[in-house]
């Protein structure tokens, strides 16, 4: 067997994508970022990317403007980044304070995990900008956000929701509104929607450490989070970023059962299940388009680990059973009510459904805006394909020539393969069947997909080169080049933040845009409208949500 390959950065002490290989089974060990870090540093690394993310949340409500005018907007706009810039000032001069006093790769860890608090707090604070005024959440009561009121008054009286919906939001929801929103699950909605938006960032962070030095996960986490998680219903988007690297740590695992004990393998795998059952809990959509992607990861995942011999695909199976019975054990009502409503039919066709199948870079969803079918999706320059698109493939070659036998590269691509499959299928049956069956929603998983190979590419492209210069490296290189790396993403992130609030500043045109529209639009529970409702003129509320209709025993 060849000796590993380590994978080294050049901006932090701990590099490696995967852990080193094992000699005895060739399969990752556990690798040393969140859960093998001292505990201390690793806690500080969440508490404050949390810390930095609910703060600027905190610092975006002192902005006064008004958010239905376009110079409102602007100034708005325009205050978050003000904001964002000095956060990030001061953010950086910790860092430098932290590498000084502690080590380089302290500081770098801290810096990481603030900066990504910092991105998600902008999106996060930007919402609550475009919703001053309003106690709705975006769509007000109407759309999803009004079925999910609905279940939340459903709940508090104690009648059954839906059964093939997730049902932890709903019931987070309605909780949240008997405790801390009496009689107001608008208002309840907008504060957990704009909560879980500033959230997105620190866990999807959180979540690749488990595989990727800190500056490769802010790029590779943190990045999809605004083309990706709507902030109109963030908690399902989530779940859908956490879901790739969780599942890609999982099958790490299992190529580790060699050297892991019985009681070990089964301890992995109930920690697994329980992982995945929240995940289920909260958003079973992407469990759905992943399926094929999974099994197929997981057959070859057990080939590999058969080399190693009957002991190591005996203690791989026992993972894989703990895993399952424990996800049953908490999931299992919920997933046999989702089966047995799997025929319910979607029948729902809007402007997504009928773009090129084939184009998943980008969507509109039901709120196209200016856009009409004769100028969407924008022509591309070769082949009718664009720049932005034929980038994923190159860096989806590469992730795969350079680590096709990593567990991440390995997930995202078969996820992407089997996603495109099912796509396919049910749009390919729709004319016959007159059904959608969700099918546009597999465009953001194909593309965070291609995105995860398109980072893996230059993550392991800069290993590669930097294994051959490791040995010229400056002194203070390392704290330099990492500095360089977390100033470019902060840059990106201010761009990307700014350029994805102003999409869902207010707007009567159908964009999205439209979602907080609607929120200032919408009466409040006094019966007046909100502060800046366009000609204080409002929608009232309908009785399901104001609990009228929810009174009968």
């Amino acid at each position: 067997m060849p000796p590993p390959r380590q994978a080294s950065l050049g901006v932090d002490a701990d590099t490696t994508v995967h852990p080193p290989v094992s000699a005895r089974s060739g399969a990752p060990l556990l690798p040393k970022r969140l859960i093998g870090a001292p505990g201390s540093l690793a806690v500080l690394e969440a508490a404050l990317a949390v810390a930095v993310a609910f703060g600027f949340v905190v610092v975006s409500r002192t902005i006064t403007v008004n958010p239905t005018t376009r110079v409102g907007q602007v100034s708005g706009l325009a205050a978050l980044q003000f904001r964002f810039i000095l956060i990030a000032m001061v953010l950086a001069l910790g860092w430098w304070a932290v590498s000084r006093k502690l080590s380089p790769a302290a500081g770098l860890r801290l810096a990481c995990a603030s900066v990504a608090g910092l991105a998600s707090g902008l999106y996060a604070g930007g919402i609550v900008v475009a919703l001053r005024g309003t106690p709705w959440p975006l769509f007000g009561f109407w759309g999803d956000a009004g079925e999910l009121e609905k279940w939340s008054v459903l709940i508090q009286h104690g009648q059954p929701i839906p059964d093939v919906y997730p049902p932890l939001f709903p019931y987070l929801l309605s909780y949240w509104t008997r405790f801390f929103d009496p009689g107001q699950p608008g208002a309840a909605m907008k504060t957990l929607t704009v909560l879980l938006t500033a959230l997105a960032g620190p866990v999807v962070y959180l979540a690749w450490r488990l595989l990727l030095p800190p500056v490769w996960a802010l790029a590779i986490g943190v990045a999809p989070v605004f083309p990706l998680c709507t902030a109109y219903k963030p908690y399902a988007d989530i779940v859908l970023l956490v879901l790739i690297p969780a599942f890609a740590y999982f099958t790490g695992r299992l190529l580790d059962s060699a050297g892991r004990s019985v009681n070990g393998a089964l301890l992995v795998g109930a920690a697994s299940g329980a992982v995945f059952a929240v995940l289920f809990l909260c958003y079973s959509g992407w469990f759905v388009w992943s399926a094929p992607g999974a099994l197929a990861c997981l057959a070859v995942t057990l080939a590999r680990v058969s080399r190693h011999g009957s002991g190591a695909t005996v203690r791989a199976l026992l993972t894989m059973a703990a895993t399952g019975a424990v996800f049953l054990a908490l999931d299992g009502r919920y997933l046999l009510r989702l089966l047995t409503g799997a025929g319910t039919p979607d029948s729902y066709m809007y402007f997504d459904t009928r773009t090129d199948p084939a184009y998943f870079s980008m969507w509109l969803g039901d709120l196209p805006g200016g856009y009409t079918h004769a100028d969407w999706p924008v022509p591309g320059e070769l082949g009718g394909i664009g720049v932005f698109v034929i980038l994923l493939l190159v860096g989806a070659g590469v992730s795969l020539g350079l680590g096709a036998e990593l567990p991440v590269v390995q997930v995202a691509g078969c996820f992407m393969v089997g996603s495109f499959l099912l796509r396919y299928w049910f749009a390919s049956h729709m004319e016959r069947d007159q059904l959608v069956q969700l099918y546009p929603r597999t465009s953001p998983e194909i593309l965070y997909c291609c995105l995860v190979m398109v980072v893996m590419a230059a993550h392991l492209g800069v290993r590669h080169l930097s294994e051959r210069t490791r040995a010229q490296a400056a002194p203070g290189s390392v704290m330099r080049t990492g500095g360089a790396a977390l100033a470019a993403l902060t840059l990106f992130f201010a761009l990307a933040g700014s350029a994805t609030v102003d999409r869902f500043m207010p707007s009567n045109d159908r964009s999205l845009g439209f979602l907080a529209w609607v929120a200032h639009s919408s009466q409040l529970p006094d019966g007046s409208c909100p502060k800046f409702a366009p000609h204080q003129t409002c929608t009232p509320i309908p009785p399901a949500i104001s609990g009228a209709a929810a009174q009968r025993p």
